[in-house]
């Protein structure tokens, strides 16, 4: 049967996971059971506890051989105009028709929920490999919005001074981004993703204009203390490309995980072809590699470019993540 969920079930949950198919930090290779294990639950601890969490187990003699949790997406809708919302965790502990069959009606489950509530869009990210899930969100209405591929690199065994970069144009400096830089960086995010293919995009009830004001609206939050740091790359003193990396998340850091995420980049179309990504990307790897052992770069699947370069510089796959949206109330 189907049953809420909250932070009470924590215990249960706790005993639960071992038996799932999910697995957590996938994109990381080198951790143990217990590692992904306490992570995960980490995870979903703080995924309950949020004012507008909304969570559903399904339950077989007692136990939770399934469950769905959401919680509204705050930026999303605020930054979209809507009502949006993520599944942040949607696991079954069968990755077969029976399981994808739980998760259809656990998934109906929180539809009818969201109806009530006048949430208008649902985003959920499974990885590729869980196809209980995928033909669960397909059956219940969701689309395959983009693919993203999960980039990694492992510092302990790419060492960065091995690397052969290109070398540099000489009028190029690599320089800290300064509040007053935001005007030219998003008129680079305008000319770099008006046309671009993630999720935003190939959404077709997405407002008007809305897709390419999500990339801007990223970079201000950057400078609003989202990112740690900021790079932008100057030819002649003229700002024509940027980055944006974090350091290790809350969940990731109390969990002992030496991460660091590459986020966004963008070069302004007329400076393209002069290695400027390239040196932003070796500039942030080299501020990194003082705290972190893996850096994380998640890149579209259509995006050649970068995954030709980054697994030129030592990064590698190690899985991909389908975005699906589903609009309730339309």
């Amino acid at each position: 049967m189907i049953a809420r969920l909250d932070v009470t079930a924590i215990n249960d949950l706790r005993e639960a996971l071992p038996r799932f198919t999910h697995v957590p930090l996938a994109y990381l290779p080198r951790l143990n059971f217990e590692q992904r294990l306490a992570y995960w639950l980490d995870e979903i601890s703080q995924s309950l506890a949020e004012e507008t969490s909304i969570a559903f187990g399904w339950f077989v003699d007692g136990r939770i051989d399934g469950f769905i949790i959401y919680a509204d997406s705050l930026w999303d809708s605020r930054i979209i105009g809507r009502r949006i919302g993520t599944v942040k965790h949607f696991a079954v502990t069968k990755d077969d028709p029976e399981g994808a069959e739980i998760l259809r009606k656990l998934t109906s489950e929180l539809t009818q929920a969201l109806t009530k509530r006048r949430t208008e869009c649902v985003v959920c990210r499974v990885q590729s490999s869980e196809l209980a899930a995928i033909h669960a969100l397909e059956q219940s209405g969701f689309l395959l919005m983009d693919t993203l591929l999960d980039f990694v690199f492992d510092f302990s065994r790419a060492p960065i001074e091995k690397i052969r970069f290109p070398e540099r144009d000489g009028e190029l400096k690599i320089r800290h981004a300064k509040a007053a830089d935001l005007p030219v960086l998003n008129d680079i995010t305008e000319k770099s993703f008006g046309d671009y293919f993630g999720r935003y995009h190939a959404d077709p009830q997405m407002p008007a204009g809305i897709a390419t004001r999500v990339y801007t609206e990223w970079v201000r939050s950057a400078f609003d203390g989202w990112a740690d740091w900021i790079l932008v790359a100057e030819l002649n003193y003229q700002i024509a490309a940027y980055g944006l990396w974090r350091k290790a998340l809350g969940t990731e850091e109390r969990n002992c995980l030496r991460v660091a995420h590459y986020d966004l980049a963008a070069i302004d179309p007329k400076f393209r072809g002069r290695g400027l990504w390239t040196a932003l990307m070796h500039e942030g790897m080299l501020i990194a590699r003082d705290f972190a052992q893996y850096l994380l770069g998640p890149v579209h699947v259509n995006n050649y470019p970068v995954h030709h370069l980054l697994q030129k510089f030592g990064w590698s796959t190690s899985g991909a993540k389908h975005s699906f949206h589903k609009w309730v109330n339309l």
